[in-house]
């Protein structure tokens, strides 16, 4: 998947900086900021920005998932 077609260049760099606060072994400390971000720029979390989120952050997709669905801050489908 390319990261142009899924976030923004500004929306990567935002997720970048969230990445630095952690060791490099630990990127994925950054997913619940890397989530919001990504809702921020897309309104909501489809499964194509998860899967995008969870390689970017070198995790198991099934990991972001769970993130995800189990905090109700993240909108899982379109909010009208």
């Amino acid at each position: 998947m390319s990261e142009a077609g899924v976030l923004s260049a500004e929306s990567l760099r935002r997720i970048d900086r969230e990445v630095a606060k952690y060791p490099a072994d630990q990127k994925q400390s950054a997913v619940m900021a890397a989530l919001a971000i990504a809702q921020q720029e897309k309104g909501w979390l489809s499964v194509p920005t998860m899967d995008f989120v969870a390689q970017y952050l070198e995790m198991p997709p099934i990991a972001v998932y769970e993130v995800a669905s189990f905090y109700t801050m993240y909108n899982l489908k379109p909010v009208g």
